[in-house]
């Protein structure tokens, strides 16, 4: 998304409280497996986009 369309939003929506942002119990329920952060499904999937 372009930033100004994200601040746009933002400022609509307000900024999301830190409740807001946790990843819920959910998520390891529907993988089997512990939710893990997206910068480490970035660094073991780098080489696909290089």
């Amino acid at each position: 998304m372009p930033p100004g369309v994200v601040d746009g939003t933002l400022d609509i929506l307000g900024r999301p409280l830190p409740a807001e942002q946790r990843v819920g119990g959910d998520v390891g329920r529907v993988l089997g497996r512990p939710a893990a952060p997206f910068a480490a499904w970035a660094e073991r999937n780098r080489s696909a986009f290089a």
